[in-house]
């Protein structure tokens, strides 16, 4: 086993096109080739999830497993759902932030989260070279 542990950032694009991330997931993932067009230039960040705001192409397929999820104000997290029109953020300790996604992207159903970004940070293992990826 892989005990190499790489450092992502998933920063939501909204509108349905995030991947969902959870603690113990271990599937293929979309990211970022080149993390700077992504506009990522911190060194200490390994990855970054794709996402189809910008566009279908800088973009790579591998494997991977979710180590944790940590958002700078909600703490770590269990999951981040993206599935439909609200993105559902989990914390580990079971609370749910139900956050709108497509008429007021980015704006929680609570008040008390009145958080402007919501980019989580991943930590992976298990990392395949690219699986296969997309130039244009």
């Amino acid at each position: 086993m892989n005990t190499i542990q790489t450092k992502a950032i998933w920063t939501p694009g909204w509108y349905e096109m995030d991947q969902t991330v959870a603690v113990g997931m271990e599937q293929k993932f979309w990211f970022f080739k080149d993390k700077s067009r992504a506009g990522i230039i911190d060194e200490a960040i390994d990855l970054v999830f794709f996402n189809q705001l910008d566009s279908t192409c800088n973009c790579q397929v591998r494997f991977a497993h979710v180590v944790d999820i940590w958002h700078d104000i909600l703490g770590p997290l269990a999951r981040v759902d993206t599935d439909g029109l609200d993105y559902l953020f989990v914390t580990t300790a079971g609370r749910e932030i139900m956050v709108n996604a497509e008429e007021q992207p980015g704006k929680s159903d609570d008040p008390v989260f009145d958080i402007d970004d919501w980019s989580v940070w991943v930590t992976l293992n298990n990392v395949s070279e690219p699986i296969s990826e997309i130039e244009k």
